[in-house]
């Protein structure tokens, strides 16, 4: 039974890696796009993982939780269903839009980078920016101290990063949208759009200043609440901006970063109290929580729904989207859920958040096996028509801020929920802003411009005669 089941996760495995590698032209980490990234993530957080609790390795503490033998197997064979459904969906859309995701990729890597009113943009970003680092600086002080320097300097011996991140968490100003908006979203937009510009214009040393800046107000913002990985995800965007801009970096430089970042990590698991000196194994700390704890966490969603409760049929979704769908009920993420009722000692002690997992868990847990087989076409051909649609656009450094920022967004997300691909303010957002940037200019000089340069042209000839 057991060389079986080695036969299928290989033969899936190599499937998997084929058609990945066919849907987003190439797997250099090097030159790396939203679907490679996409694979890589799959591959770390969940792949691997699902593969040796297939096997029957079940020693890691989440899957001490499940109550049915059988939900092993089902979410084995439904991360592999995804492993060879994404990349074929992809694959079909590209066909159907008879785009060649090759050409194009390295076509657009290859292309000079065109910069237009640098000076109106780079005092927009300073105005914007500066609007953000400001809340950035009273949140701080409604924290009453920096939290990047309790990571980085010895801090009391009573002092607990996991109830001090709650503590931060329950931190309101005016409200919790504007400081997700602010902090979260319109900060690092704007440094990844300075970083673009100061890359591409590299002897402007007013574009270096503000970057500077910026990336650092954006590192404290993303270790405000003591998380680990936030801060990483942030820094590999600029990775991507440099990527698009010159049309690749060597391997070695990537897997540099990578590896520094895993040192940040053991790092921050010393700072929360983890004790290196019984030893690293594939169970605990960081190795466990990359290769175990989402796929875990994805074995209780298929042991819990609807054994122990009903589908959730789309209270997944935020309240917005809720009241527009008609769906009643308070809205719930079934990764809290499954927190709560598996439950741990930091769930009852307040520590706990959410046990996150890939985005086939969610939705899963809210509509089923076909919710579950349709969201996987859903996703993938989202990120066949955001690859198709970003490519088409001309290559500024707007653009390609806004592409790296969307390429790890959404590969993020698939890690998280399969709600935020329905409905996530802060997408809607980014794209509804890059369409007015790269269109109402447009539309302006064709359309709209003329006809009111028109009409003052009639108002006046009516005037003198």
């Amino acid at each position: 039974m057991l060389a079986l089941k080695i036969c299928i996760a290989v033969v899936g495995f190599a499937l998997s890696l084929f058609l990945f590698r066919k849907a987003a032209s190439t797997i250099d980490i090097g030159k790396i796009n939203v679907i490679s990234y996409i694979m890589y993530l799959f591959l770390a957080q969940t792949m691997i993982g699902a593969s040796l609790v297939y096997f029957g390795d079940h020693n890691h503490y989440t899957m001490g939780y499940v109550l049915n033998e059988s939900s092993f197997d089902i979410m084995y064979y439904s991360v592999l269903m995804t492993a060879i459904l994404f990349p074929v969906t992809i694959l079909v859309v590209h066909k159907l839009l008879r785009f060649n995701m090759k050409q194009a990729y390295a076509g657009y890597l290859q292309k000079e980078t065109i910069v237009l009113t640098q000076r109106k943009v780079f005092w927009v970003i300073v105005g914007v920016g500066g609007a953000c680092v400001l809340f950035l600086g009273i949140y701080i002080l409604k924290i009453g101290y920096l939290p990047l320097l309790r990571i980085l300097l010895p801090v009391p011996s009573d002092f607990n990063m996991s109830v001090e991140r709650q503590e931060i968490g329950r931190i309101v100003i005016l409200n919790s949208q504007l400081t997700n908006l602010t902090i979260g979203l319109f900060l690092p937009l704007v440094s990844y759009v300075s970083f673009a510009y100061a890359w591409v214009l590299k002897k402007s040393p007013r574009w270096w200043i503000v970057t500077i800046l910026l990336i650092g107000a954006c590192i404290v913002g993303e270790t405000i609440d003591f998380e680990k990985s936030p801060v990483i995800f942030y820094l590999f965007v600029l990775i991507l901006i440099v990527i698009y801009i010159r049309g690749g970096i060597p391997r070695p430089i990537v897997w540099g970063f990578v590896g520094i970042m895993v040192l940040y990590i053991l790092f921050i698991y010393g700072r929360n109290g983890f004790d290196f000196s019984q030893g690293i194994d594939i169970y605990n700390g960081p190795i466990g929580r990359i290769l175990f704890t989402q796929v875990g966490t994805l074995v209780m969603h298929f042991d819990m729904f609807p054994a122990i409760m009903p589908f959730l049929g789309g209270r997944s979704f935020s309240p917005t989207f809720q009241n527009f769908l008609g769906i009643e009920g308070s809205s719930v993420r079934s990764a809290k859920i499954v927190m709560d009722f598996y439950g741990s000692d930091k769930v009852y002690n307040g520590t706990g958040g959410v046990m996150n997992t890939l985005f086939i868990g969610e939705a899963y847990a809210n509509f089923g096996y076909v919710g579950m087989v349709l969201s996987v076409i859903y996703v993938a051909a989202l990120m066949a028509l955001f690859v198709f649609a970003f490519l088409k656009l001309r290559k500024t450094p707007f653009n390609i801020a806004m592409f790296a920022f969307l390429t790890s967004r959404f590969a993020q997300t698939t890690q998280g929920g399969f709600t935020d691909f329905v409905y996530n303010l802060q997408f809607i957002l980014v794209i509804l802003l890059t369409i007015g940037v790269n269109f109402l200019p447009r539309l302006w000089n064709k359309y709209i411009g003329p006809r009111i340069q028109k009409r003052k042209s009639g108002m006046q000839e009516g005037g003198t005669s």
